[in-house]
């Protein structure tokens, strides 16, 4: 009986949250977040969460980065798997030098969004940082992936995938002293 519900209720769900939505429309051709779930326009206080939401990267910006966080935390209870917010929660723990506790909110985000390539670079400089480069070699391989596939493609790759594929490999290569070895299966 429930499992008969769900399906509906999620496609009602959707059908009345598509005009309150932030941010880009579901994970877009360029990658760079708006996945997860739509966002509501207000709490049951009235506190719209996209002001919570502004607010938080405002203090991002400000290097508020305690303060940002409570403001990322504030919209995570209410919408728990939004990409975007996963993402700049894990910002301001890397921030905090919390590496260990945003690489939870970088996966996550990962998780809700598979083409949002900042949250890979972030990943794997929290890796970095970490002293695991085994794991951000595995963030970039990722990258890497999807650079591959717009080449079979015969795409042009978004900017932002490049971008963040550049700036991991300089971050791994000044970590390890090279760029590591990315095995391609040419066969395929």
């Amino acid at each position: 009986m429930i499992a008969l519900r769900l399906p509906f209720l999620v496609v009602l769900f959707l059908l009345f949250s598509v005009g309150i939505a932030f941010g880009q429309s579901g994970g877009g051709v360029d990658g760079g977040g708006g996945g997860g779930l739509l966002v509501p326009a207000r709490d049951r206080g009235g506190t719209k969460l996209t002001t919570l939401f502004k607010e938080g990267v405002a203090f991002l910006a400000e290097r508020d980065c305690k303060r940002a966080e409570k403001k990322f935390i504030a919209v995570l209870k209410k919408v728990p798997r939004n990409s975007e917010a996963n993402y700049l929660r894990g910002i301001a723990l890397q921030c905090q030098q919390r590496h260990l506790s945003a690489v939870r909110y970088f996966k996550r985000s990962k998780r809700d969004d598979a083409q949002f390539y900042q949250a890979y670079e972030a990943l794997g400089i929290s890796y970095l940082t970490l002293a695991r480069p085994d794991l951000a070699e595995g963030e970039l391989a990722g990258l890497a992936e999807f650079i591959e596939l717009c080449e079979i493609g015969n795409r042009i790759c978004p900017e932002t995938l490049l971008k963040s594929h550049r700036k991991l490999l300089l971050a791994y290569s000044r970590v390890e002293g090279g760029a590591p070895e990315v095995e391609r299966d040419d066969s395929k």
